[in-house]
């Protein structure tokens, strides 16, 4: 009865867990350059054992760790000249207190000291790993489709390059043996403000055939109805677990108090 009542709380584990990976997917869902994460699951291990006739190992959280879906989010237009959104694979680079960081998240605007930084105020690098500065001048600059940031002077009709926009990827991310090997160890890592962070030693490449999109921002790749109805699955396999826990408690009870008791 203390293995059953053990067994079904260990159970209600990786539905916690798998609840609030659910909740912090939709909670990002409006979030430009947003990518989902989901779970690996122990399930393929535990069918085997119960074919093979095994006891299956269900007192353990079944938890085996998370993944990010980097699947492409759709384009949406904002007409904000500091909207820049990347159609194709890669990540911009921003300069954060943690060190250098990468996102998805191309809503970027201009600050009081001339800087193009992103929502949170982290300076947005250039090519050369500098600070791109937008002449006080000059409020919205041209990007084109290679990233390249340009100023115009309407007056003499004289475009000035100030930088150029650094777009770099990770191969490691597209290897299908390297996931084999290593599937619970993913090549980014998120920061605690939505930035990638690249593991120790991971190679770093310029982007190939990305086009850097002036005045669009991308869609996260959540999908809001999808993750609304897995959670309410999680949710009432949750309940389920802890009617189980309550039925075995009950029963535990009158084992205890009412089962070889006897009446004068």
């Amino acid at each position: 009865m203390l293995e059953g009542l053990f067994i079904s709380a260990s159970g209600m584990l990786p539905k916690t867990t798998r609840h609030e990976t659910i909740a912090n997917n939709l909670a990002n869902s409006e979030v430009p350059g947003f990518k989902r994460d989901n779970m690996f699951m122990r399930e393929v291990m535990e069918a085997r054992k119960r074919l093979s006739g095994d006891y299956p190992d269900w007192r353990i959280n079944r938890a085996e760790g998370m993944w990010t879906d980097f699947e492409q989010g759709k384009l949406h237009q904002t007409g904000n000249m500091f909207s820049v959104a990347l159609n194709g694979q890669g990540f911009f680079a921003v300069r954060t207190p943690e060190g250098v960081q990468y996102t998805r998240n191309g809503n970027f605007s201009k600050d009081n000291q001339g800087r193009l930084v992103d929502p949170l105020g982290n300076p947005v690098l250039s090519s050369q790993g500098d600070e791109i500065l937008i002449p006080p001048s000059y409020n919205a600059p041209l990007i084109d489709d290679a990233g390249v940031i340009k100023v115009r002077d309407e007056i003499q009709g004289v475009d000035q390059v100030v930088g150029r926009l650094q777009v770099v990827d990770f191969p490691a991310l597209y290897d299908r043996n390297l996931k084999a090997q290593s599937p619970y160890q993913s090549v980014l890592s998120k920061g605690k403000q939505g930035h990638y962070i690249p593991q120790p030693g991971t190679q770093q490449v310029q982007a190939q055939s990305t086009r850097v999109v002036q005045g669009y921002l991308e869609n996260s790749n959540v999908e809001p109805v999808l993750e609304m109805v897995k959670m309410i699955d999680v949710y009432r396999s949750y309940e389920a677990d802890q009617r189980a826990i309550q039925v075995q408690d009950s029963t535990l009870d009158r084992a205890v108090n009412d089962v070889g008791v006897v009446k004068s």
